[in-house]
C-alpha cells in the first residue's frame, strides 16, 4: 500500500509509522519501503540514517539479490513475534523523482518487489510529498493507495489530485491492481472551528472515501517518533487513543484485501 500526499507537512510518515506500529502490535508481518528522499521513516524505525543498501540501489538494480540485501530488520521488532523490516531511504533516490517518468521507470519498484524472496502480510510504501516519478513508482507497485491530508485550505485540491492520479494509473493499465483505499485526515484539532469546517468540506466532497477514524493532533505521536519507539510502546497520556485509532485504521487496510 502506498501512503501518499501531494504536499509536505501533512504527517504522511507519521501515518506510515503509526500503521507499522499497529502491524507489529497485532502480529502482522510488515515491510516499510522508505521512498521519500528525506528518509524520515528510516530515522523513525532505525533511530539513525541507514548505512546499508538503500532504495536508490534497489531501483537502480531491481534484482532479487539487491532487494533481499536491502531489506533489514528494525529495532522495533526485537523480541516481537512478527517481523517489521525496512528498505531504507536516502537522499540518493531524489535523482529518480522525475516529473515525467517513462513507462519503464514507473515499473522499477514493482519489478523489484516482485523479485523479493521475503514475504509479508503488508508492505507500506512511504512516498515523497509529491506526485512525481517516485510516487508513481509506488502506485504502480501497489494494490491500495492511502492519501493523507490535513484539514486545511489546500487539502481539497491536494486530495483530489492524488485520488485522481491513482484512478488514472489504474485505468491506463500502469497500475492494474491499484484501488484507492481512501483519504485519512491527520493532525485534526477537534476544538478548531477551521478544522471542523475543513473536515466537513472533505466529507461533503469525498463522501465515504474519507476514512474513520480521523487522526487527531496529539503530542504522543511526535514524542514516540522522536524516541524512535513504536507508538504502541509509548506510555504518554495520549498514547492509548492514538494506538486505538491506528489499530482501527490498520483493520480497514487489512480488511480491504477481501475486496481484491
Amino acid at each position: 500500500m502506498s501512503v501518499c500526499s501531494l504536499k509536505g507537512g501533512v504527517g504522511k510518515t507519521s501515518v506510515t509509522l503509526g500503521l507499522a506500529s499497529a502491524a507489529l502490535h497485532q502480529g502482522v508481518n510488515a515491510l516499510v519501503v522508505d521512498l521519500d528522499p528525506q528518509g524520515d521513516s528510516t530515522l523513525g524505525l532505525l533511530g539513525e540514517p541507514a548505512s546499508t543498501l538503500d532504495i536508490a540501489e534497489v531501483l537502480s538494480s531491481p534484482r532479487t539479490e539487491t532487494i533481499d540485501r536491502a531489506i533489514i530488520p528494525t529495532p522495533w521488532a526485537e523480541g516481537a513475534a512478527s517481523h517489521l523490516d525496512i528498505i531504507p531511504g536516502t537522499s540518493r533516490s531524489a535523482v529518480m523523482d522525475s516529473p515525467a517518468p517513462g513507462p519503464k521507470d514507473v515499473r522499477r519498484l514493482h519489478q523489484a518487489l516482485d523479485k523479493r524472496t521475503h514475504q509479508y502480510d503488508l508492505v507500506l510504501i512511504d512516498c515523497p510529498p509529491s506526485l512525481n516519478g517516485l510516487t508513481q513508482m509506488a502506485l504502480a507497485a501497489s494494490d491500495r493507495a492511502l492519501v493523507v491530508a490535513e484539514p486545511g485550505f489546500f487539502a481539497v485540491t491536494a486530495a483530489d489530485r492524488a485520488l485522481k492520479l491513482s484512478a488514472e494509473m489504474h485505468d491506463e493499465g500502469i497500475a492494474p491492481r491499484l484501488q484507492p483505499l481512501g483519504l485519512v485526515v491527520n493532525r485534526y484539532r477537534p476544538r478548531s472551528v477551521e478544522h471542523q469546517y475543513r473536515l466537513a468540506e472533505l466529507r461533503d466532497l469525498f463522501g465515504e472515501s474519507v476514512l474513520d477514524p480521523v487522526i487527531e493532533e496529539r503530542v504522543g505521536l511526535q514524542q514516540a517518533q522522536g524516541g524512535a519507539v513504536p507508538l504502541h510502546r509509548y506510555e504518554g497520556a495520549s498514547g492509548k487513543r492514538l494506538t486505538e485509532d491506528f489499530d482501527a485504521l490498520l483493520k480497514t487496510v487489512m480488511d480491504s484485501r477481501q475486496n481484491s
